[in-house]
C-alpha cells in the first residue's frame, strides 16, 4: 500500500482520514502543522479527522478500501462482523 500523498511504500501504520485517504505519518503531520487541507481533496482537517490503521489489512478491508467505501463504514463494517461472528 502506498499513501495517497507522497506514493511512498507505506510500512508500519498508516494514517486514515475521514476523506477516505490514507497517509503516511510524515505526510499527516504536515497536515496538522500547515493548513489542516487534505491534499487530495482539499477538505479540511484536524487532529480527530484522523486515526492510524494497520497497514496490512484484512482482504475485506482491502476489498472495500479499493471500492471507495469510507473509513467510517469500513469500522462499522468491522464493529457488526465482530458482534455477529464473535471470536
Amino acid at each position: 500500500m502506498k499513501c495517497n500523498a507522497c506514493w511512498r511504500e507505506l510500512e508500519g501504520q498508516a494514517v486514515s482520514t475521514t476523506c477516505g485517504h490514507l497517509l503516511c505519518a510524515e505526510d499527516a503531520q504536515k497536515i496538522l502543522s500547515n493548513d489542516g487541507a487534505c491534499p487530495i481533496c482539499d477538505q479540511v482537517l484536524s487532529k480527530s479527522h484522523m486515526r492510524p490503521v494497520d497497514i496490512n489489512p484484512s482482504d475485506d478491508w482491502t476489498s472495500m478500501a479499493m471500492a471507495g467505501i469510507s473509513p467510517q463504514i469500513r469500522i462499522l463494517h468491522i464493529f457488526v462482523w465482530h458482534m455477529l461472528d464473535p471470536l
